[in-house]
């Protein structure tokens, strides 16, 4: 009899579940109550109430007091936005989009995604303000962003977060936060811990011989090398070296060899070691070093971050960061989740692991004299 009585909650929970996901109650409408449920389908009220308490748990539904039980957001809208900057232009996004796509399809919902792709200043914030309208005017239930970096970022990503957060769509933030370290936004984050990131390289470097560690920071400038350069800082000053990244710093893009060549002739010592903020720049930076007569790594050792497919593929292979990106992916949805069904849980960062890998680009080797 318990097994009967089981099996008849579960197929009406089903059912009421899928009637919510496919819109026949709508999100502005009073979800019908226990009593009306219990005769319409000819069981009991208690059945019935703990089967809306159920659909409750679940996020489909929730319950105010004098008002009755209405459909929430997430129950209304299947639809999740994804939004992030430049698939067409770097590896780095590909195995996340194809696999939250895939996840989204597992699970019933229907995915929207965007890419900021052009490379003017001024068309990629419209795109990021087109998209976000999009999304809103879309009615998703919650949406995964990368943020923009540098200028860009610092114009818009407030302001498009701002737009959601008034429309009660949750964002779960991919990579990276939209401040700096030690800042926090009122935001979920998912990627890895820059900061101590930043350190382990810098700690790897020192340990195989390193005394001049300096960085490249191109134009884009994103929010993630920010905090690994703080990260590194905070390792150079525990090992008692005396200078500071401020001043170990190329601002240049990776291939400007007139920048570079300017750079070096204002060093009192060369650099010995060159940290790049991934690994698709380390591959171009790593020509320009050789153009500019420095071998990698007999003269100068090299990192990138992130582990693509280039960084094994380069000659010398490039020592680097692995961020396991299906993880990142398969953790921003579900996290993405969890906040659409529960609006209340306090922001949290989602730090997942990021090991150092260690290869030729750091093997420093017998050099002979070199110029510059």
């Amino acid at each position: 009899m318990m097994k009967r009585t089981e099996s008849k909650s579960s197929q009406l929970y089903e059912q009421l579940k899928n009637d919510i996901l496919s819109g026949c109650y709508s999100e502005s409408c009073v979800f019908p109550s226990e009593v009306a449920l219990s005769r319409r389908f000819g069981v009991s009220w208690s059945m019935m109430t703990n089967v809306v308490r159920e659909l409750e748990r679940d996020g489909l539904v929730t319950r105010y007091q004098g008002c009755g039980t209405f459909v929430t957001k997430h129950g209304a809208s299947r639809k999740i936005g994804l939004l992030v900057p430049g698939v067409s232009i770097t590896d780095f996004f590909k195995p996340i989009v194809s696999e939250i796509n895939r996840l989204a399809s597992k699970e019933g919902y229907d995915l929207r995604f965007r890419e900021i792709w052009s490379e003017l200043h001024l068309g990629r914030v419209a795109q990021v303000r087109d998209f976000a309208a999009d999304f809103i005017r879309g009615n998703v239930a919650g949406v995964i962003y990368e943020p923009l970096s540098g200028s860009e970022g610092d114009e818009v990503n407030a302001r498009i977060l701002n737009l959601f957060e008034r429309k009660k769509i949750p964002v779960v933030l991919l990579d990276c936060d939209i401040v700096p370290f030690p800042e926090r936004s009122r935001y979920d984050v998912v990627g890895v811990n820059d900061v101590e990131a930043g350190a382990r390289i810098v700690r790897h470097l020192l340990s195989v011989g390193a005394k001049h560690i300096h960085f490249l920071f191109g134009d884009l400038r994103p929010m993630t090398f920010i905090n690994r350069i703080a990260g590194a800082e905070a390792e150079l000053r525990s090992a008692g070296a005396k200078a500071s990244c401020g001043g170990n710093i190329l601002y240049a893009e990776a291939d400007d060899l007139k920048a570079l060549k300017r750079y070096l002739k204002r060093q009192k010592r060369r650099p010995d070691a060159f940290v790049c903020c991934n690994d698709a720049i380390a591959a171009v930076f790593k020509q320009t070093l050789e153009k500019a007569g420095l071998r990698v790594p007999e003269d100068i050792m090299l990192t990138g971050f992130a582990d693509l497919s280039i960084a094994s593929l380069m000659t010398p292979t490039l020592t680097t960061v692995r961020q396991n990106r299906e993880q990142m992916a398969q953790t921003a949805f579900r996290r993405l989740v969890e906040r659409m069904e529960n609006p209340s849980l306090p922001p949290c960062d989602i730090f997942l692991p990021s090991p150092l890998v260690v290869r030729e680009s750091t093997n420093r080797r017998p050099k002979g004299k070199t110029k510059i």
